[in-house]
């Protein structure tokens, strides 16, 4: 049904004919995309001249006659092309009237269409629109970061002429990602996810390159190493077919007709009761060329490439946000999304308008604390003055700059999800709802659950936005794990410290009193959500709605689980939310963010009417009030504060902006925030490996839904509320199961990878990176803590699609592993930490197993022994560390020396400042950094052992 028979077979019922096809699909792809792809008919055309070249010059005579060669078509040549072209017209029909039908595109038609893919050129409005000359060359130029590795090229001229000094690649197929003939910024377009945003977002703040992949939030994220891979792929992206007639989903063509049939029925439901995002902008079609953009690479200065805070002139005349007429009815579709967003969520649970209110609490002079410990514990939650104006700020920033809109959870094991499937999360719960939203306003949101189970925050904050990545709004939830209010502090600080903006810091329960401080303190920003939670009012379901409903499993027609999986879930503790739990926090959360947003759109309207366009500067700059916050907290006398009582070793880094890595998921930027990533090579290439690296997931993709986890028919579906688009009425291609290609150069790396990672080579030097470090434990795949991730799919999990993210790899050392050197850049505090485990058992690392001197080069078996029941041994008498700095020994520690460098702050967390010179900070320099460590055993070798998870730097 899905995959025509191959050419030249039987099962045509003709004998082969010389058309032959490069991929057995090439016909697949042909037949369904004719009907509205001119240049697959170009292909069809260049097939049947291929055909007739064959057909005229055989590799061997058709019988055995001495007929000539170049004789031309004989009669059963002419009939059996004819035949064919018949049998591709009817297929063409014959799938056109299907009702069944389930779009499955191959991997770069999805990503043309979501423009994330090198060379995709998008064209909104007529599909046969001629380029102006003006259009050709049109290239979209984004906000870059300070520490960008290239600027992309101006023109085609120079697009053509740079060439990429790391990969020896012209700079061509890069910038060809920016060229487009048209920008439709917030229009609707059934070829995208949720309609609107056609056209390459900014980098925006964070983003040191643009999201490899796809349709947001679900980019394509592949850890396969080669350039092809077997993948299905669900298809929510098309907002007209059901997800839940998804190809891999076991079910009857019956059962998928009626599910598409009711799933019509609701969309059109939903357009009647709550309507749709309907805007447009003829500027392209009336004026023959693209609205111009702004130009990030022509600013030098920080405040305007990296934070977009430009002025109004900078915004080029007919850019849409210098267009009166563009911008109002823009707002006032806008403001009608929030409207029928907040609707349907008031509608899901039956609540009333004042039953979701915020509590603004006022801003006093003197910044005294207000509304208690819960902040007043009315409506969904509180936030002070000053700080639901900067997230007003903030949301206009990205609306006007088209920016990404960075939301990141720290946090304890509930916070991570644990006991659902990981999608069921707060923070994956608010993506899927209000990622439309944002889009159709003109941002991208990332929102990442960098939780982790077992642990709190201080092991991840203290690497700053290392781990965590850039963030707008951070969000704190490790009340059961962090009850110390020192812990707490140590995380506020790094947040406020760290990164290019400001965050606000939002309280998800029991983090008030450290938020008030350093409000108080500085002027933070911060805010919470109130305590309590309810249900869904469903009128479809009778009895009491069960606490968890997470699976390990669902049935499947594309993946046969090599090991017989869970019929439970684990994680399911008591002190442990549910999925419904889960879904009330997200959806406080967006009733938050959509008042805020309403607010904003209500200023931007009011400045509009009177001032014009575009929007001034005083409604969404923010840098030099985030920069008088961060400065508060750079001159504080920490010795005074719980950051400092706590860190009382390395009290320094409670006012300084740190930097980090680590082994441990989930973490922003997985190939650049490895402790692998900053390592030097040994003389040989040799970098620490990681034995999961080695093990290929069960399958790739993303996941399918869940039919058991669906809104009971009937019910409020807030997330296809705002999705809602008109109805158009088009033929659906139908594209059935099959391999999808990956271009080299755009496949994501595995949380494990190194394979794209530079370093720089070796120089002549005493300290020589050795051999023996290696990685265990940790998850296998894609664990970034967003909905991206593919993470978890090992052979031996019993539990394939649960998809949690948190794992904790262990960066191994031994007697015999030699020196790890790890490259740190930009250093100007002279400070060094890590979080150690001088607990690690005997002979724990396999890269050492069977050596008896360091370096010597043999290979461990990818077999971790772990032994959890044994009590940590002692480090043995002869143990030693050593550290070196640019090649020169700092010093080197026996067992006594070495536990002095550390402290247990708090439950698993023992940090050792192992460099503090406080003489580097006050020259002023900044300079890179070679910072080297590895530990000697003289007799013990392979008993002294060292696990590091994290590293910190400033």
């Amino acid at each position: 049904r899905h995959t025509p028979p191959e050419i030249g077979s039987d099962s045509l019922g003709m004998e082969p004919s010389g058309v032959t096809f490069d991929d057995p699909e090439e016909l697949h792809d042909l037949i369904y995309e004719v009907q509205d792809r001119p240049r697959y008919a170009q292909r069809i055309q260049r097939t049947r001249e291929r055909s007739t070249r064959a057909a005229a010059h055989p590799s061997a005579p058709a019988d055995s006659t001495d007929a000539p060669q170049n004789a031309g078509f004989s009669f059963r040549q002419v009939f059996l092309l004819m035949f064919l072209s018949a049998v591709v017209a009817v297929l063409v029909m014959k799938l056109n009237t299907m009702e069944n039908t389930v779009e499955v595109r191959q991997a770069t038609t999805i990503r043309e269409a979501h423009h994330r893919l090198p060379k995709a050129k998008v064209q909104n409005g007529p599909k046969k629109q001629e380029k102006s000359e003006a259009s050709k060359s049109t290239v979209w130029k984004t906000k870059r970061r300070k520490d960008d590795d290239t600027q992309q090229p101006k023109s085609t001229e120079e697009r053509s002429a740079k060439v990429d000094a790391g990969t020896g690649e012209t700079a061509t197929d890069q910038a060809d990602t920016h060229e487009h003939s048209y920008i439709g910024f917030h229009s609707p377009s059934l070829e995208n996810m949720y309609g609107p945003n056609h056209y390459y977002k900014p980098k925006g703040v964070g983003f040191q390159h643009r999201p490899t992949g796809g349709n947001h939030p679900i980019y394509v994220m592949e850890s396969a190493p080669s350039s092809s891979v077997d993948v299905y792929y669900s298809f929510d992206d098309d907002p007209e077919t059901s997800p839940y007639t998804d190809l891999r989903l076991k079910m009857t063509d019956e059962e998928r007709k009626i599910e598409q049939s009711e799933w019509s029925e609701m969309l059109e439901g939903i357009r009647e009761k709550y309507g749709a995002w309907d805007f447009s902008d003829e500027y392209a079609s009336k004026n023959k060329k693209p609205r111009p953009v702004v130009d990030w690479e022509g600013f030098e200065d920080y405040k305007r490439s990296t934070l977009g805070e430009i002025s109004s002139g900078d915004f080029p005349k007919d850019s849409w946000q210098t267009d009166d007429t563009y911008v109002t009815n823009f707002i006032s579709e806008a403001q009608a999304l929030v409207k029928r967003v907040q609707t349907a969520i008031r509608d899901e649970y039956g609540l009333s308008e004042d039953q979701v209110k915020v509590s603004i609490l006022p801003t006093t002079d003197d910044r005294a604390p207000q509304g208690g410990k819960n902040g007043s514990g009315e409506g969904i939650a509180w936030m002070y003055q000053s700080a639901f104006d900067a997230l007003v700020k903030k949301l206009l920033n990205a609306m006007i700059t088209n920016d990404h809109f960075f939301m990141v959870l720290g946090g304890h094991s509930a916070a991570a999800g644990h006991g659902n499937n990981f999608h069921q999360n707060y923070m994956g719960e608010f993506q899927h709802i209000m990622e439309p939203v944002f889009d159709r306003l003109g941002m991208v949101l990332v929102a990442s659950n960098r939780a982790q189970g077992g642990m709190g925050t201080v092991q991840t904050a203290l690497a700053g936005s290392g781990i965590y990545g850039e963030k707008d709004f951070m969000l704190w939830d490790s009340s059961m794990t962090e009850k110390n209010a020192q812990l707490q502090d140590v995380f506020m600080r790094q947040m406020i410290l760290s990164g290019h903006r400001v965050p606000i810091l939002f309280d998800l329960g029991g983090g008030k009193g450290s938020m008030d401080a350093v409000y108080q303190e500085g002027g933070a920003h911060v805010g919470g959500v109130t305590n309590g939670s309810i249900n869904p009012a469903y009128k479809s379901v009778e009895g009491e709605l069960p606490k968890y409903n997470a699976v390990c499993w669902t049935d499947r027609s594309d993946v046969t689980p090599p090991v017989q999986q869970n019929p439970g879930f684990g994680g399911q503790a008591s002190w442990h939310p549910g999925n419904l739990t889960h879904q009330y926090t997200a959806r406080k959360l967006s009733l938050l963010f959509l008042h805020a947003m309403n607010e904003a759109l209500n200023r931007w309207k009011e400045a509009v009417e009177t001032e014009g366009s575009p929007l001034g500067a005083k409604y969404w700059h923010l840098y030099e009030e985030e920069e008088k916050i961060r400065d508060a907290f750079k001159r504080a006398d920490v010795d005074k504060t719980g950051c400092g009582e706590i860190l009382n070793f390395a009290s320094r880094v409670c006012r300084s902006p740190m930097r980090g890595a680590g082994e441990w998921t989930p973490r922003a930027n997985l190939d650049r925030s490895s402790i692998r990533g900053i390592a030097k090579p040994a003389p040989n290439g040799y970098l620490p490996k990681h034995f999961l690296e080695e093990e290929e997931g069960v399958y790739v993709g993303k996941e399918p839904k869940i039919p058991s986890q669906r809104v009971p028919k009937g019910e409020v579906n807030v997330a296809a509320v705002a999705r809602s688009l008109p109805k158009v009425e088009r033929s659906r291609r139908v594209l059935g199961m099959r391999k999808l290609m990956y271009r080299s150069g755009h496949v994501m790396l595995s949380s494990n990878s190194t394979a794209q990672l530079r370093h720089r080579r070796l120089d002549d030097s005493k300290i020589i990176p050795g051999e023996g470090w290696s990685v265990t434990l940790g998850k296998q795949g894609f664990c970034d803590g967003t909905l991206n991730s593919q993470c978890g799919r090992r052979k031996s999990e019993q539990c394939l699609m649960s998809d949690h993210n948190d794992g904790r790899g262990t960066m191994m050392g031994d007697g015999l592993s030699g020196w790890l050197v790890l490259q740190l850049k930009d250093i100007t505090e002279g400070l060094f930490l890590a979080r150690m485990e001088p607990w690690q058992q005997y002979y724990s690392n396999p890269q050492t197993d069977g050596w008896t001197e360091a370096n010597n080069g043999r290979i461990a078996d990818d077999k971790i022994r772990r032994r959890l029941k044994k009590p940590p041994p002692p480090l043995p008498d002869d143990f030693r560390f050593e550290v070196a700095i640019d090649g020169e020994l700092q010093y080197s520690l026996n067992n006594t020396e070495f536990q002095a460098k550390g402290q247990t702050i708090g439950y698993n967390l023992w940090i050792a400042c192992l460099w503090d010179d406080e003489e580097w900070a006050k020259s002023g320099k900044k300079q890179d950094v070679e910072f080297a460590m590895r530990i000697r055993g003289e007799n013990s070798k392979r008993s002294s052992v060292m696990g590091i998870s994290q590293v910190y730097f400033a």
